[in-house]
């Protein structure tokens, strides 16, 4: 609809500047023409009435040498006669000094000659009377040439000559003029309109689609003009607004990502102090009795022979005592996580005492980790306690995802390599300086959208009842925000799972050689 609205005001904009100028048009050439034509008009009177005097003055000669001669009325008015043959003339009547006609020529249809006022004005000024009457739907020229009659009294000759052929080969100009005139304009508009769709509309037509793709918010829209005129200005200007609507929209977005971020800070904070009280209750309720139950196991297994059967019941609560010792053990770290003391560390090292101490929990799984790391692979500004633990922390979550016979795939790279388009992401921490990226691809089942938003939850876990307490992510978060990192997990379910570890970098160009313990911890 939008699109058949601009389509319909595009062309009433065409069409009306189209008749407009042929209007404009019309009305100037019209007037000039018409102007130019009576004065044409006017010009061919005057040579008329002009032609007119000179015939009647001649006339008036003859005239009067033939009355000297003793010519009869009767061949007067043959010599009329014969005069009136010239195109033009209706009328040619000779007055004697009293008025009275002697001899005349009238063509049909027109008034019989009779001394009138102008006769008369004549005959008594003795001179000559030019006058202009209307007849019917024409006009008629009237010339009254005095001449002597014998015996020294004035006498006239009335000439009347018709304009009804100059009138219509004024009409008949008038009328060639109009359809010359409406041929040029046609082939003027026909111009005027391919022009305007050329050169007005399609542009313009440019400028809505630009304006609609912006409405529905593609904001990467632009329009290419290389013109320097108004149009082409119109164009600069509506991707100076496009530009900037699209720097503010990234702004706002930028704005709205930061904003988040902050949310989930306050709510991990939040989280991580419920969990401390938490942990602190536990710990305290739980300490004392398990310590009690610890030593008297232990009193118990000093007493007993080590071949009697009841002392392997209790190397299994002493275990199991180590176990809950070790969950609360861990909550305690987590809700008061230590400063990193970050130095420049070589990542291989540790990652080859991670897959040491994984490699029974593998071996027993059938699952491998391999390392794929170049020789020059650059330091990292990091603790190696808590980058141990981090690792640790994502390799066994590889371990216990993937299937018996899967490897792991621990590497470096820019970008990620996990395959599959259906990928979910989550992404925690940022990283405010050149950082190395490690990956870690695992094959298992991976994890749907939702349980990838929820993994860095304390307490959620996808492993299943008994076999994990939810914690590991949350460390892994706390580690990386303790180092200024970026932890950025990719699944696709079904497929796997990569994880894309940001380190900064040691040695980073107009950076420090070392972030100081201090600044780290007061980020985490």
């Amino acid at each position: 609809m939008i699109r058949s609205v601009g389509t319909m005001l595009m062309r009433n904009l065409t069409a009306r500047l189209v008749i407009l100028l042929m209007l404009a048009l019309m009305l100037i050439t019209g007037t000039t023409d018409y102007l130019r034509l009576s004065r044409e008009r006017e010009r061919l009177v005057n040579q008329a009435q002009q032609d007119l005097r000179i015939f009647a003055e001649t006339l008036a000669v003859a005239v009067r040498q033939n009355i000297r001669r003793g010519r009869t009325t009767d061949e007067l008015r043959e010599l009329l006669d014969e005069i009136l043959a010239r195109p033009g003339l209706v009328a040619v009547a000779i007055f004697d000094p009293t008025g009275q006609v002697i001899a005349a020529t009238i063509a049909p249809g027109t008034a019989e000659a009779a001394a009138d006022e102008p006769v008369l004005q004549s005959l008594g000024t003795r001179r000559p009377v030019a006058a202009m009457v209307e007849s019917g739907d024409t006009r008629i020229l009237r010339h009254i040439q005095p001449f002597r009659w014998p015996g020294g009294k004035s006498a006239a000759i009335e000439v009347r000559h018709t304009l009804a052929n100059a009138e219509r080969d004024f009409r008949r100009a008038v009328q060639e003029n109009i359809v010359s005139r409406l041929l040029v304009l046609a082939a003027f508009v026909l111009s005027i309109y391919a022009l305007t769709r050329w050169n007005i509309s399609r542009p313009i037509r440019s400028l809505i689609a630009g304006a609609r793709a912006i409405g529905h918010g593609d904001l990467s829209q632009r329009i290419e003009s290389a013109r320097r005129d108004e149009i082409g200005q119109l164009a600069e200007e509506f991707n100076r607004m496009a530009s900037n609507l699209q720097d503010a929209n990234a702004e706002l977005l930028r704005q709205a990502e930061e904003r988040l971020r902050l949310e989930q800070e306050v709510q991990q904070a939040q989280k991580m102090a419920t969990v401390g009280m938490l942990a602190a209750k536990v710990a305290h309720e739980i300490g004392t009795p398990l310590n009690v139950i610890s030593g008297r196991a232990e009193v118990l297994s000093r007493t007993l022979a080590p071949e009697r059967a009841e002392r392997r019941h209790l190397d299994v609560i002493a275990g199991q005592i180590e176990r809950i010792t070790g969950i609360i053990r861990t909550l305690l770290d987590y809700t008061r996580p230590k400063r990193p003391n970050v130095r420049p560390e070589q990542l291989p090292p540790i990652l080859k005492r991670v897959g040491a101490l994984l490699a029974d929990r593998g071996a027993r799984r059938d699952v491998r980790i391999e390392l794929e790391l170049p020789p020059d692979l650059p330091a990292v500004l990091a603790d190696p306690d808590q980058l141990q633990q981090l690792l640790l922390n994502l390799l066994l979550n590889a371990v216990d995802a993937s299937p018996p016979g899967a490897v792991i795939r621990v590497t470096t790279g820019s970008g990620p390599q996990l395959p599959g388009e259906e990928r979910a992401v989550v992404v925690r921490g940022k990283a405010d300086r050149p950082c190395l990226e490690v990956h870690l691809l695992d094959s298992g089942k991976g994890m749907s959208a939702e349980e990838l938003e929820r993994a860095f939850e304390p307490f959620f876990s996808t492993k299943g009842g008994g076999k994990g307490t939810g914690l590991g992510l949350s460390i892994v978060e706390e580690i990386v925000r303790g180092h200024r990192g970026e932890i950025e997990i990719r699944s696709v379910p079904g497929r796997g799972t990569e994880a894309i570890l940001r380190l900064p970098l040691a040695a980073a160009p107009g950076l420090p050689d070392a972030v100081p313990p201090a600044e780290a911890a007061g980020h985490a």
